[in-house]
């Protein structure tokens, strides 16, 4: 079983464009997008931005993916994507286009998928997709009823605290505590981030175990290809 992963496409065509060529291979069973996926920029002007991202481009385009590969896509919304516009991923998930992850399990082929949209607290202004950690905790606890660990994906947007995966620039961490304590005390076999798109080249890394489980933040300039019955044969694949 072999997925692909992307996150923090920001609406940029041409990362999506060869996401989708590489996702089309053969040998890619399930294709997951890890949020953020519009245009970035501030209220207003850009909340309908991100609609149009949606409507005119993204949704088209995902129907024409799966037309010529019989794969459905699996996406959620990050922190920076507006919530107002979820109404129009509904609708694609209703006619089938799509598949939306956040806080929803899916089977996957013998393993579990999960999605998990929120972040913890950050100093930015949109806070459609931000919670408190204990908040964040909680969600994540009901969550772990649902599912097999040893046989599940989890997609957080947001990556765990104090990892190679949540360095900013400036070396400090700020990924989610949440997060992390949940991966240590639950062992999920992967979980794939993003959010802090410099991460891996600020790190020098772009995977990272924690006890068992293999994390991994691509950042926002590579995808990645990993099968799930064999975490070794991980792939990091540049888009330019």
């Amino acid at each position: 079983m072999r997925i692909i992963y992307a996150t923090d496409l920001h609406g940029n065509p041409g990362a999506y464009e060869r996401f989708l060529k590489e996702a089309g291979k053969k040998k890619i069973e399930a294709v997951i997008i890890g949020g953020d996926i519009g245009p970035v920029g501030f209220m207003g002007l850009f909340i309908q931005a991100q609609r149009d991202f949606l409507e005119i481009y993204l949704l088209p385009r995902f129907r024409k993916f799966k037309k010529e590969t019989g794969k459905t896509p699996f996406i959620m919304m990050g922190n920076d994507d507006f919530r107002v516009n979820m109404d129009v991923l509904e609708r694609a998930e209703k006619k089938g286009i799509l598949k939306l992850m956040s806080q929803k399990v899916h089977k996957l082929n013998g393993f579990q998928l999960v999605g998990y949209s929120y972040i913890n607290e950050t100093p930015f202004l949109l806070k459609d997709w931000e919670k408190k950690e204990q908040e964040i905790k909680n969600d994540l606890e009901k969550l772990a009823k649902k599912v097999n660990p040893g046989k599940a994906v989890f997609v957080f947007h947001v990556p765990p605290f104090n990892t190679k995966l949540d360095m900013l620039y400036n070396g400090s961490h700020v990924g989610s505590r949440a997060v992390r304590d949940f991966i240590e005390k639950h062992q999920p076999l992967l979980t794939l981030h993003g959010h802090i798109h410099e991460s891996p080249r600020m790190s020098g890394q772009f995977n990272e175990m924690i006890g068992r489980t293999m994390s991994i933040n691509p950042g926002s300039e590579s995808m990645v290809s990993v099968g799930l019955n064999d975490l070794k044969s991980l792939k990091l694949i540049k888009f330019a």
